[in-house]
């Protein structure tokens, strides 16, 4: 048995499901969308049961809010339309199950009795996510895009294997280190970072492997290098394709041989290092170009894990929304409680170039100004609020050419140019756009989700 929220514009269908559902042993509290949206902002519930096609709120706003606020809080979509389109971005937006009206009693019973019942116990050695929250709960993502890559940290951050992490920039590849390191017999020793891109060339080698003293002008005195430093623990090689093909060879000979030579000594000192290393470059086309070595290659993808671009993995993004909102709100002392539904949608819709990265400057800069209270359309940057492919622009219509021309295409490129200027005019407000442009809500949110998708 469980609690229910029901959001529901038809009031004559939430008594005759609320009257269901309490008959089953369930406590139900029936709403439109517009209060069903606060309601669950501020009360937890078992289960959201809701309509997908609503005047004010839809089920979509729910479904982004739901996600949000109780990201463990399934639920249940409803329509009264086949349309295979709903029900297909109803289950990428996180619904359990999607329901069309209208349904017999004992569908609907099923379908909430199979959401309600409660989950076999997962096995920790195999389940990705419960190594996740015992060792690296920093690493979040639930998105199905994510699991491989933290089935496979899970999986080899016991071993002494070395691992390339790949991914472009802001993807979290120190994360991805620092959570290999911590779930690692070599836990409580160094973990030693270190960004290969940002040491002067004639520094590198001081720098990783140490120096004695008088080994070249201005060594007054013996130097530890990193991976003296990281003895016993692991290093982590951050942009490793940045690296010098000279000190490569170098490097190379200490994996092989597990030998440290610091520049200046003849005689080498043995060294126990985990080594870790990041690139976001593509390193088989850097060997074929012959700025990597290719033994060295070799030797540091033993184990390649590859992060996905944040864009690849956008049901994470109220998550890391929440986890950054919480880190700003403590580090500056204000009080930002949330995302408003369209501010959420408009994040999970923007390509995020920069990744996690520029998610959370983005988060910490609205917080910042914010203050206080729900971000809102219009406390987001420009290019966020208005995606660049609605960005306003001209396009002019002239006459047929003599040539032809590609009716279609100017038909969509004038549809963007208004769809545009009325997201940018209503500051992204979806129902006063689509009062402008003489559209149902409904049309225009199904025009701006076939635009993104494209």
């Amino acid at each position: 048995m469980g609690k229910i929220l029901l959001c529901d514009d038809e009031e004559s269908l939430c008594r005759s499901l609320g009257r269901i559902l309490r008959a089953a042993g369930h406590e139900v509290v029936t709403l439109n969308g517009e209060a069903g949206l606060l309601r669950l902002r501020e009360e937890r519930f078992d289960l959201i049961l809701t309509d997908i096609r609503m005047p004010e709120v839809s089920g979509f706003e729910i479904l982004a809010a739901a996600r949000l606020h109780a990201p463990s809080t399934p639920v249940i979509a409803m329509s009264g339309s086949a349309e295979i389109p709903d029900a297909v971005r109803a289950m990428h937006a996180g619904a359990r199950d999607f329901l069309i009206k209208p349904f017999e009693v004992r569908t609907l019973e099923e379908a909430v009795a199979a959401v309600l019942k409660p989950a076999p116990p997962a096995e920790p050695q195999t389940d990705a996510l419960a190594w996740r929250d015992k060792f690296a709960p920093r690493l979040l993502g639930n998105d199905p895009a994510m699991l491989p890559a933290l089935k496979l940290i899970a999986q080899v951050a016991d071993t002494g294997c070395t691992v390339l992490i790949q991914g472009a920039s802001g993807t979290g590849k120190e994360l991805a280190a620092r959570s290999l390191h911590a779930g690692s017999a070599r836990h409580d020793k160094p973990f030693v970072p270190v960004n290969c891109a940002a040491i002067p060339p004639n520094l590198v080698e001081s720098e990783l492997f140490g120096h004695t003293k008088g080994a070249f002008t201005g060594a007054s005195s013996t130097r530890l290098g990193r991976f003296a430093q990281a003895d016993g623990g692991t290093i982590f090689l951050d942009e490793i394709g940045e690296m010098e093909i000279g000190v490569q060879a170098k490097l190379l000979r200490l994996i092989q041989d597990g030998e440290l030579y610091p520049v200046g000594e003849e005689t080498p000192t043995r060294i126990d290092v985990r080594i870790l290393a990041a690139t976001n470059r593509n390193l088989e086309r850097e060997v074929a170009a012959g700025r990597f070595r290719a033994d060295l290659f070799w030797r540091l993808n033993v184990i390649p894990v590859e992060l996905p671009a944040l864009a690849e993995r956008a049901a994470d993004i109220p998550l890391l929304v929440e986890h950054f909102l919480k880190g700003s709100n403590e580090r500056h002392k204000r009080n930002v409680e949330g995302v408003e539904p369209q501010a959420m949608a408009l994040l999970e819709a923007y390509p995020w170039p920069g990744n996690i990265r520029e998610l959370e400057n983005v988060i910490e800069r609205v917080v910042v100004v914010k203050g206080k209270g729900f971000i809102a359309v219009a406390d987001l940057p420009p290019q966020i609020r208005t995606p660049r492919s609605l960005t306003p622009k001209a396009t002019p219509i002239a006459g047929l050419p003599e040539d032809g021309t590609d009716l279609r295409a100017m038909l969509e490129a004038v549809e963007e140019r208004m769809i545009g200027e009325a997201l940018e005019r209503t500051g992204g407000n979806k129902n006063r756009a689509a009062e402008l442009l003489g559209l149902n809500r409904t049309t225009l949110v199904e025009k701006l989700r076939r635009k993104r998708v494209a």
